[in-house]
């Protein structure tokens, strides 16, 4: 069954250039998928599209992308693959490439990524490993995709060691946000992404201080917390607000920094920890399930270094139970097994690890501290 919105407000398009001179057009709100076909003759895309999406996400939304693209302008093929992380290994790369090479695609030709953060990793990643790059369309269908996952270029593969060891930066060419594909999301999915949002909120004066991003007369975080007081339904109105808002976020961390030498660490905060919950439950937990906590967690260890008043931490917890996220530890896991597995992070260089910790009040970061790996011990 499809979902429309029942606020419709206008698609707004941005154009986002980073500082390595890549543009990519940007159409957020309710219908943006609509804008595919003009997309890709604006990018002057080739015949050939393979869109690559998940089962979930295929019986909603396959069918609709599919009708915007007319069969005289173009050859479309389709490629599912399976549900949530599970599709982020070498073996789905390696179909992708093997789908792409035998159906004669070349650089000019297009690969649309239709769902999700996993999804839009994998395909991102072969896009830009086959060929050296292919033109990327990206249709984010979850709402942490939407203000996350689809906004900076990064792709990943997961391995046995760890998530996204295997990846690129490699930008699209577009994102086509559309609000009314969250309709269709199971709840537990739209509530994970109120975790990124949550975590924008948490960073937007750092950001506001390093970027050309102009903060709004209220606060993210206070805008969140008044949204949370009921429970979100995907075509609010405040939360259309709220994606539009955290993607200019993003659009100008990545243009500022766009391979996360500096300011761009700062969008990790809550994540060495949420990454390491994800692993060692095996993926139980969701993204931004495990994000939350480490947020929670993050802000709790800068209390107990004094860089944070009490009352901080205080009103993180309520924010993330207001929004039916978790935020402590689930029983059952091994605090061992989580320091060794956030020992492997990939910010870590020797014995020191680049840790996001929130500072002063919330909404300020500090993103360029490396702490002793030993330290690790108190975030959880």
């Amino acid at each position: 069954m499809r979902h429309k919105a029942r606020h419709r407000g206008p698609v707004i398009t941005m154009n986002w250039n980073t500082t390595l001179d890549v543009k990519t057009r940007v159409a957020v709100g309710a219908g943006a998928r609509q804008k595919l076909s003009s997309i890709l003759a604006q990018v002057g895309a080739g015949r050939r599209v393979l869109i690559v999406c998940q089962p979930t996400t295929a019986v909603h939304w396959l069918r609709d992308i599919l009708d915007t693209l007319p069969t005289e302008d173009f050859q479309v093929t389709t490629l599912e693959v399976p549900d949530g992380e599970q599709c982020k290994t070498t073996e789905w790369l390696l179909r992708i490439w093997e789908h792409l090479e035998g159906r004669g695609f070349d650089r000019q030709d297009t690969v649309v990524a239709l769902g999700g953060g996993a999804v839009l990793d994998l395909a991102g990643f072969a896009c830009s490993t086959y060929m050296r790059g292919l033109n990327l369309v990206l249709i984010p269908t979850s709402l942490l995709a939407q203000v996350d996952a689809a906004i900076g270029g990064k792709n990943a593969i997961n391995l046995p060691t760890g998530k996204n060891l295997a990846g690129t930066f490699f930008f699209p060419k577009a994102v086509l946000a559309d609000q009314e594909v969250l309709g269709t999301l199971p709840g537990r999915q739209l509530t994970a992404g109120l975790a990124e949002i949550i975590k924008y909120a948490l960073i937007e004066e750092t950001v506001a201080k390093g970027t050309d991003y102009e903060k709004g007369p209220k606060p993210l975080l206070e805008l969140v917390e008044e949204m949370v007081k009921d429970p979100v339904e995907y075509d609010d109105p405040t939360l259309s607000g709220i994606i539009t808002n955290c993607i200019k976020m993003k659009l100008y961390v990545v243009h500022r920094d766009p391979h996360e030498t500096g300011i761009r660490r700062s969008l990790n905060l809550g994540h060495t920890l949420g990454h390491a919950l994800e692993a060692q439950s095996e993926f139980e937990l969701n993204h931004g399930e495990a994000v939350a906590i480490g947020l929670y967690h993050a802000t709790k260890y800068s209390v107990g270094q004094k860089k944070l008043e009490k009352d901080s931490l205080e009103r993180v917890k309520e924010v993330l139970m207001r929004a039916e996220l978790p935020y402590e530890l689930p029983k059952g896991l091994s605090k061992d097994r989580l320091v060794q597995q956030m020992n492997s992070d990939k910010k870590r260089s020797g014995e020191k690890i680049r840790l996001v910790i929130p500072q002063t009040r919330l909404g300020v970061v500090d993103y360029e501290a490396s702490y002793p790996v030993t330290e690790l011990s108190k975030l959880v």
